[in-house]
């Protein structure tokens, strides 16, 4: 296979693009274009940068309301619609200070479809889209890449989340590896994205929002699902709940796939990526 990379640093990772299938000259004019789509998305998610939607929402007292744009809005709608379907497993507000006899799992902001508009319900909002935002702009990127009508085409930021477009000539899809050891697996991955969150890179880092301490439940997790942002946040998710858990929520939800690494080096798999023979 013959493919195209590009690099970009932003969201304190780096973000590549392959393209096969199309010139050289063309595919470096359509990653470029992607990736200032990128930047500008930085702009608005991050929490780093001070004018941002997100940095300003953390500016919130309780009760106090800010005007977000459409893709703040949009990320955060995919990552409380993550956190509502995994009993907050995921939840990008957990870093919050609760108002004063509020409910250990009363939600920590609102949102206004009408008026693109968050309230905070904590006394002071903290929102971090670090398990959801570099998703949410793989998924745009990959919209810009199909404006320029590249087909063959894989996104990833950091090596975490990987989002698939159409296959090489010739090739089932981009592989993927999944697992580690004797438990690896490689999956053809087309039109479809794999988020994974682990102790590899970072060590013990994920918090469990539900117990605010360490999550340890295995030491790598996976997901599968038809947008970057959804396998994004649901890797998270999936690092922190059960091994019941997730098989329960993959059997509910067919489209999701699921993996989980456990400590002695066993790969267990549900829905999709089961399906797909990636152990179980």
């Amino acid at each position: 296979m013959n493919a195209h990379v590009f690099e970009h640093e932003a969201m304190a990772t780096c973000f590549a693009i392959a393209i096969a299938d199309t010139a050289g000259p063309y595919a470096r004019q359509a990653a470029a274009a992607a990736f200032r789509e990128l930047e500008r998305l930085e702009g608005e998610l991050s929490r780093y940068v001070e004018m941002s939607d997100i940095a300003r929402a953390n500016r919130l007292g309780w009760g106090e309301t800010t005007q977000l744009g459409a893709d703040a809005f949009e990320c955060l709608l995919i990552a409380a619609d993550a956190a509502l379907a995994t009993g907050r497993a995921f939840d990008p507000s957990y870093g919050s200070q609760p108002a004063a006899g509020t409910a250990a799992d009363a939600p920590r902001f609102t949102l206004d479809p009408t008026t693109h508009g968050l309230t905070s319900q904590a006394e002071r909002l903290h929102l971090d889209l670090g398990a959801v935002g570099k998703g949410y702009a793989l998924d745009r990127m990959a919209e810009t890449l199909r404006e320029w009508q590249v087909t063959a085409a894989c996104l990833n930021s950091g090596g975490s989340t990987v989002l698939a477009l159409g296959a090489p000539a010739g090739m089932a899809g981009w592989p993927h590896g999944l697992g580690d050891g004797s438990s690896a697996r490689t999956l053809p991955l087309v039109h479809a994205a794999i988020g994974a969150s682990g102790l590899a890179v970072k060590g013990e880092h994920i918090t469990n929002p539900r117990t605010g301490a360490t999550a340890r439940t295995a030491t790598r997790a996976w997901a599968l699902a038809g947008t970057a942002a959804r396998a994004d946040a649901l890797s998270t998710a999936f690092f922190v709940m059960s091994e019941a858990e997730v098989r329960a929520f993959c059997a509910a939800h067919p489209q999701i796939g699921g993996a989980r690494m456990t400590a002695d080096g066993n790969l267990i798999s549900y829905g999709t990526l089961r399906s797909a023979g990636a152990g179980g």
